[in-house]
């Protein structure tokens, strides 16, 4: 990883740590005033930043979390796209919400740190070969 974006992987792990620590100080020092969040299963919806902060210091309890392959990418001057597996054990009042997704967050530098203005969530999916069958030629 580019010595760059080590404070941006940093930054994300201390945003999903002050969620399972129910920390909302820490969350709204990284979640941009304009973060929303779209989730695959309701594409058309988006959970703005004071709704999701709401529901992450609220119903929706982390237990723990993990990122696997984390991929960076410079899009523009200080925005970067960051996706990777989220492997986390959550619930939404009671229910589990526990499980692997794939992630793609939209980070910005503010006043010298990062800030996520943008998650947009899906589950993992099935494997799939064409999928393989794309890997096979690269």
């Amino acid at each position: 990883m580019a010595g760059e974006f080590r404070g941006l992987v940093e930054t994300s792990k201390r945003w999903m740590q002050a969620w399972i620590d129910q920390d909302r100080d820490v969350l709204e020092s990284i979640v941009a005033d304009d973060y929303s969040l779209v989730i695959a299963s309701a594409p058309a919806e988006r959970f703005e930043r004071a709704a999701w902060l709401d529901i992450a210091v609220g119903a929706y309890r982390c237990a723990r979390f993990a990122y696997e392959d984390i991929q960076l990418r410079q899009v523009a001057p200080g925005l970067v796209a960051m996706s990777a597996i989220a492997d986390f054990d959550a619930t939404m009042n009671g229910v589990d919400r526990s499980g692997r997704f794939f992630v793609t967050d939209l980070w910005r530098v503010e006043d010298g740190s990062w800030k996520v203005c943008a998650r947009f969530s899906s589950p993992l999916a099935a494997d799939d070969a064409s999928i393989r069958e794309m890997l096979r030629r690269v």
